[in-house]
């Protein structure tokens, strides 16, 4: 009985860990969708695209990785620099748990000049 117990709980573990691996690829891709789907409104945002344009190539985007784009917000900078910015926010099923939905949110855009990474 105590060989059935130590089986048991050894499955259990193992289940435990395939499940978190799973959500953690999921968090992953999720990232990776949002990331890539900011970029891809950001830059229209940088050639002179409206934020519909730019929220357009985002949701294009990101279903091209399997998410859904569930919120889109383009804010466009001051005449002197450009600094149009994008933030997405993206969801997809985790592969191998149906019921479970990743979530991620990215932002993109032009750093304007000054900012700390402009040195």
């Amino acid at each position: 009985m105590l060989g059935l117990g130590a089986i048991l709980l050894m499955l259990a573990v193992l289940i435990g860990f395939l499940v978190l691996g799973a959500a953690v690829r999921g968090s992953l891709q999720a990232r990776a969708a949002a990331d890539a789907a900011a970029l891809a409104g950001a830059g229209v945002l940088l050639e002179g695209g409206d934020g519909a344009t730019a929220c357009g190539a985002a949701g294009d985007l990101a279903a091209a990785n399997g998410a859904d784009l569930l919120r889109c917000e383009p804010a466009a900078g001051t005449t002197e620099t450009v600094t149009a910015r994008l933030q997405v926010e993206v969801a997809l099923t985790v592969t191998g748990l149906p019921g479970l939905r990743a979530h991620a949110v990215a932002h993109a855009g032009a750093v304007p000049s000054g900012d700390r990474y402009d040195k």
